[in-house]
């Protein structure tokens, strides 16, 4: 039989390290593919974080705020000035003072702070009862908190958070986060804006109509987005009209 010589030189080094740089590079390309599809997964799930995050906020507000001024009987609100035999609950916390106050269409109106009153009920009176939840969801406070971390009444909050009170001993509770830019504009009967500052009471009377504008931001910083500090934005704008008003 004839004989197969056999190579016993081996590899040599220079063989291997090609084989060993062919093998990093392809690693490496492989590893920013990788890295490629979840950057990718986490944008997609960051829009659509966003997206939801406006989009709830946005449909609360419009659901709720319409409903300001809401009188079924004609006996909660009068025509030109506050109910002084009509109060507001107990916890109502108005232009800072947490007590009962005169009944009013609308507490406070400014591009921040939106606090309203509605008889959902019918019952003529907005009760400040927990144990009977009579009277829920009548006295009802949003307001936006900015960079700052600091609410109108120079309580430390959240920043870039969207707060909700409704008056019970539980105190605002978060709605929306990662809102960094909030705004309401209010328009009288002939829908010309009123100017942005705290409205009067006779102009938080004549509103009529609200346009909200809200920006919610993603939590992670991308620096591809450097003019909005490396995150990602999105925003939402909603008009509402107060069909109680």
């Amino acid at each position: 039989m004839r004989r197969i010589p056999l190579n016993e030189k081996g590899v040599t080094l220079i063989e291997l390290l090609i084989s060993s740089v062919i093998l990093i590079v392809v690693i490496a390309a492989f590893n920013q593919l990788v890295q490629s599809f979840y950057q990718n997964y986490l944008t997609q799930e960051e829009i659509a974080e966003m997206q939801q995050q406006g989009r709830v906020v946005g449909d609360l507000l419009s659901r709720e705020v319409q409903m300001a001024g809401y009188d079924p009987k004609g006996l909660l609100f009068l025509p030109d000035r506050p109910n002084e035999n009509r109060r507001t609950k107990e916890m109502s916390k108005v232009v800072c003072e947490r007590s009962a106050h005169p009944a009013e269409q609308v507490l406070e109106a400014t591009p921040i702070i939106f606090h309203f009153l509605a008889d959902l009920n019918g019952n003529t009176v907005i009760n400040d009862s927990i144990s009977s939840q009579k009277d829920i969801d009548e006295d009802v406070r949003y307001e936006w908190v900015g960079a700052s971390g600091v609410d109108s009444c120079g309580t430390r909050k959240s920043p870039f958070t969207l707060y909700r009170d409704s008056g019970g001993g539980g105190g605002a509770q978060e709605v929306g986060i990662q809102i960094d830019q909030f705004r309401l504009v209010y328009f009288d009967e002939e829908d010309r804006p009123f100017p942005e500052r705290a409205l009067t009471h006779d102009e938080r009377g004549r509103i009529r109509k609200i346009l909200m504008t809200l920006r919610a931001r993603s939590d992670r910083r991308d620096p591809r987005f450097p003019l909005d500090d490396g995150h990602r934005t999105r925003q939402v704008a909603i008009e509402v009209r107060l069909r109680n008003m």
